[in-house]
């Protein structure tokens, strides 16, 4: 399937260099009525969503909605998942970025419940979409299983 457009895209003007950021999305997303959860990496230039509801997510932390995880629940998740695409990490404190300065333009997910979907983000809930589900977004055995402390079995 082709890439979807809509009619109308969102702009988020940045606040520090008074440029458009043109999002290929009618309007913010809003999290908690799509149960999903969504970080962006380190850069601010991808997101990452995935179903509250997810079995690989609901095996990590019992399936809580991520706004609501712990310190210890939110580091267990970032340390599970591979590196962003583009480099750097997923993490529940970044927020999304200007696309021409990285100035913060939308909050994370730990003060707004709003994301923003950039070109190339991972949507691991959309399978008519996308191949990727969250379980493929996880470190895998030995790896995890290290990184973690082991909390994990070392099988996948």
């Amino acid at each position: 399937m082709g890439k979807r457009t809509h009619l109308k895209n969102t702009v988020i003007k940045c606040a520090s260099c008074a440029r458009a950021n043109v999002f290929d999305q009618p309007y913010l997303y809003h999290a908690g009525f799509s149960d999903q959860g969504f970080l962006y990496n380190d850069a601010g230039n991808l997101t990452l969503t995935w179903s509250c509801y997810d079995p690989a997510y609901a095996a990590l932390v019992g399936g809580k909605s991520p706004w609501a995880l712990t310190l210890a629940e939110k580091q267990k998740v970032q340390e599970a998942l591979l590196p962003a695409p583009k480099g750097g990490r997923w993490r529940f404190s970044n927020p999304a970025r200007c696309l021409h300065c990285g100035a913060a333009i939308s909050d994370s997910i730990e003060r707004c419940i709003y994301y923003l979907l950039y070109d190339g983000s991972i949507q691991t809930q959309d399978l008519q979409r996308h191949d990727h589900n969250f379980g493929q977004q996880l470190r895998t055995g030995d790896e995890r299983h290290e990184r973690l402390g082991g909390v994990f079995s070392t099988s996948s």
